[in-house]
């Protein structure tokens, strides 16, 4: 199967793709993780699920 067909696509405030190593899920901070902006609309930076991908460790 080809990788590029199995990935998800990135929202925004997503800063690497999914299984990226150094990278983690975390809220996202737009919609504090409810997924929603306070007109009810899909939150542009997560897409609407609360979540993003981002960098995490450091050294």
């Amino acid at each position: 199967m080809n990788a590029s067909a199995t990935q998800q696509p990135l929202n925004p405030g997503d800063q690497a793709a999914p299984g990226t190593p150094g990278s983690g899920e975390g809220i996202c901070p737009l919609c504090s993780g409810c997924g929603k902006t306070p007109d009810g609309k899909d939150c542009p930076n997560c897409g609407g699920s609360g979540r993003i991908i981002e960098g995490i460790g450091g050294g």
